[in-house]
């Protein structure tokens, strides 16, 4: 199906590129606000993919899944518009206020803390542990997904996969202990 709608979008048809973006939408933004931690930055990253993505489909080859080659799209994007604020001066936000859906103040609070360690036990793994456990646990992306955004073997996933979780463990357990 996804190849389908990939040819007719390919072939013009404005109405399953907008299906394209009404799928894939959601986990470009999430991405993108991973990569950036920043609400309006992750907006405008998700947009550019878009107009990148439209510009580029007629050199996308539709027998390989679409998403990884969005991601791998993502990812440039955030890492320009990372080192075009640090160029700026402009320091990234350590995580943007977001709206808490929890009903008790002890609970958001609770929450928060927890979510704060994970970040910050996330953000000390080292770049290929830290973009393994991002795409997979925070992302939702296969195995298959991940060794194709990052262009390196399933194999290879599993054992930083393996590695990552267990230093990860270790950082949570200093932080509660």
């Amino acid at each position: 199906m996804e190849k389908e709608i990939i040819l007719r979008a390919q072939m013009g048809s404005a109405a399953d590129f907008g299906r394209i973006m009404n799928i894939y939408s959601p986990r470009i933004y999430n991405a993108a606000y991973g990569f950036l931690r920043n609400v309006d930055d992750a907006r405008d990253v998700c947009q550019d993919v878009f107009i990148r993505a439209y510009r580029s489909l007629d050199r996308f080859n539709p027998d390989r899944p679409l998403y990884p080659w969005l991601h791998r799209i993502t990812r440039n994007f955030c890492i320009n518009r990372s080192y075009q604020k640090v160029r700026e001066g402009v320091s990234l936000p350590e995580q943007d206020i977001l709206p808490a859906k929890e009903r008790t103040p002890e609970h958001q609070l609770l929450r928060k803390q927890q979510e704060i360690a994970v970040r910050e036990a996330v953000d000390r793994l080292p770049e290929k542990h830290r973009e393994i456990v991002i795409l997979k646990h925070f992302q939702d992306c296969s195995y298959e997904e991940i060794a194709e955004i990052l262009e390196i073997p399933i194999g290879t996933v599993m054992s930083r996969l393996y590695h990552a979780r267990l230093n990860l463990r270790k950082a949570l357990e200093e932080v509660v202990s």
